[in-house]
């Protein structure tokens, strides 16, 4: 997959506000300005407070804000070796300046069309949304599981991810603690795959390969040399917040039956062709033991859930939207079969601007667009012992939920009226890649989709 367009809209940013601190590259950072896809990438999750993305009330707050005050940027500028071109105390103190910006960007992938002030310390930025939404459903559907993959080279830095193998059973017997330590390890090594690491065998290691064992407790070591310490932590009663004594089996019981409970008063999931509502209700149980052990960060305790509802909607809110995504597709398919609606156009031949209004804008902007940034942005610590596991499981829960709203709000399946055509054409593709970018999520968390309500 090529390179993040958000990460390339934040160096073109900063090559707009800043420019080398050696004169002699004066001319080279101006010409990076107008640069548009040809720019060196620098990751929007690592610009700090200086240039926030939003997902939330974008009308209101833009797609992307931008800290006003200069002396926020001069400290960043400096740790990159720049410097801003204005000696100013704020950041486009005028309309014209706001302007040029504007007009610059319309030689980038991304263009801006309007730029307005949130309160005296922010920019809000707002993008034209018809790019945004072409390249998004596109880069979704023709990568398709790849989408947010990054392409590993020979130059790629290595890694060899390891699993202490003390940790007891791995049948039904088995500890939670130690449950929660495997499936981590499973985890870590599916991200790995859509991260810049390479992995590697033992045998195959380089001097400068990053050993990771992913651990029950911190080795003894106080700094070990020659691995990092990817820690799992323990499994906890919700209320004395004392080691749990259920086994998996035990664990996978009591979460199956929590969910066959909220289906039933949901009254939502139903059996079809082969499945069966035990089976269905054993995958949805084996979920939510996912998600009750790595909805918190995974070196911090976990708590089992007694009483059928966790700290967050968990696995069967996300995966009953996820069911919903399938319906959808579904009925729309047995409904071409039918002769009720025409085959799906091309991708191509779609009126993509009706999804332009705010809904629409939240799930391909907020949601879509952004997934690739943040399966880079998982392991970014790993070198520190840490991995954002935890982010994951919050970017699904919150993609379900603003899908949710959109279900709510938004007839998909619309009555054959060729004025309504483009719409429904146009919307059958979105929630195509919205159930892409929500199976490729459940897919690294060891997830299995649901297909049916």
């Amino acid at each position: 997959m090529d390179c993040n367009p958000l990460s390339q809209f934040s160096q073109q940013l900063l090559a707009f506000f800043t420019q080398s601190v050696d004169e002699a590259e004066k001319e080279s950072a101006s010409a990076l300005a107008l640069a548009g896809d040809a720019v060196a990438p620098v990751r929007l999750r690592k610009c700090g407070d200086i240039i926030r993305s939003h997902n939330e009330d974008l009308a209101a707050n833009g797609d992307l804000s931008l800290a006003a005050t200069a002396r926020y940027w001069q400290s960043f500028a400096k740790r990159q070796g720049l410097q801003l071109r204005l000696d100013a105390v704020v950041l486009m103190p005028d309309e014209e300046q706001r302007e040029e910006l504007i007009r610059q960007s319309k030689e980038w992938r991304f263009p801006l069309c309007g730029i307005t002030m949130l309160h005296k310390d922010r920019y809000g930025l707002h993008f034209q949304r018809s790019p945004v939404i072409a390249h998004v459903l596109k880069a979704v559907l023709v990568h398709g599981a790849d989408y947010g993959r990054l392409q590993k080279t020979e130059h790629s830095p290595t890694m060899c991810l390891r699993w202490q193998t003390d940790a007891g059973a791995t049948d039904g017997s088995q500890e939670l603690r130690h449950y929660r330590q495997q499936e981590l390890y499973k985890i870590v090594f599916r991200l790995v795959d859509y991260s810049p690491w390479r992995l590697v065998e033992a045998k195959d290691r380089k001097e400068d390969t990053l050993c990771v064992n992913v651990e029950a407790q911190k080795c003894c070591h106080v700094q070990p040399k020659d691995h990092v310490c990817l820690v799992s932590g323990p499994v906890v009663e919700p209320v004395k917040k004392t080691a749990t004594a259920l086994m998996v089996d035990d664990y996978l019981e009591l979460r199956s039956t929590h969910m066959h409970l909220m289906a039933m008063h949901r009254n939502g999931y139903r059996p079809a062709g082969m499945c069966n509502l035990d089976t269905l209700m054993k995958r949805l149980g084996a979920a939510a033991v996912i998600v009750d052990l790595f909805e918190v960060r995974h070196a911090s305790a976990a708590c089992v859930v007694r009483n059928g509802m966790g700290s967050s909607k968990g696995a069967s809110y996300i995966l009953y939207n996820s069911a919903r995504l399938e319906t959808l597709l579904r009925t729309f398919a047995a409904q071409v079969n039918a002769g009720v609606y025409e085959p799906l156009p091309p991708l191509g031949e779609i009126d993509l601007s009706v999804l332009a209004d705010d809904m629409d804008w939240q799930l391909i902007y907020g949601y879509l667009l952004t997934f690739p940034e943040l399966l880079e942005s998982l392991m970014d610590q790993v070198q520190q012992g840490q991995c954002g596991v935890h982010l994951l499981v919050h970017f699904m829960g919150n993609l379900a939920s603003a899908f949710s709203r959109y279900y709510r709000h938004k007839k998909v399946l619309v009555q054959k009226r060729d004025q309504l055509m483009p719409t429904l054409y146009a919307r059958v593709y979105l929630i195509m890649a919205v159930r892409q970018v929500l199976n490729v999520a459940l897919s690294l968390l060891g997830i299995e989709p649901v297909d049916y309500v």
